[in-house]
């Protein structure tokens, strides 16, 4: 092998290989952070964690957060609900989200008032703002550490794209 094809070779695989952002991938993609990420999204598997940055090592609380259901727009806006089986209350947020800058992490900032589910009465209403530390995105998964407020705990969603 001639040295100029070695070092083409070895210049398209550090490129590959540098194109990995997120610590679950994909390795590479052709489409733009944004445009994986604005659709529909659905909580799959939810863990958490208050001290570890390993979700199966934090308890498993699906049971509590696979009603939850974000949609990121385009436009920069989400709107958030999630039905809490175990409060028997249901959240609805809706804000604004934009990523930091290196492109990690999302964060979303809003309003968000929850209610009663047998009653529908308003519980209480207010300013919301949440980290997302993402792990993996595809225009199929997205998997994120999420950060309620400013204080521990995180939570570990594996969430799935739906229509």
């Amino acid at each position: 092998m001639s040295i100029r094809k070695l070092f083409i070779t070895l210049v398209a695989l550090s490129a590959l290989f540098a194109c990995e952002k997120y610590k679950e991938g994909p390795n590479i993609s052709l489409k733009s952070e944004e445009a994986r990420l604005a659709r529909k999204w659905q909580v799959q598997t939810a863990h958490y964690s208050l001290f570890s940055d390993n979700p199966t090592a934090g308890d498993d609380q699906t049971y509590i957060w696979q009603n939850l259901k974000i949609e990121i727009k385009k436009d920069k806006s989400y709107s958030l609900e999630n039905f809490n089986i175990a409060l028997t209350e249901k959240t609805i947020e809706t804000g604004t989200w934009e990523f930091t800058e290196d492109l990690l992490m999302l964060k979303t900032s809003g309003t968000a008032k929850r209610y009663n589910v047998e009653t529908d009465n308003l519980l209480s209403e207010g300013g919301k703002n949440s980290t997302w530390r993402i792990t993996r995105l595809t225009k199929k998964d997205w998997w994120v550490w999420y950060q309620n407020q400013v204080d521990p705990p995180w939570v570990y969603f594996k969430m799935k794209a739906f229509k």
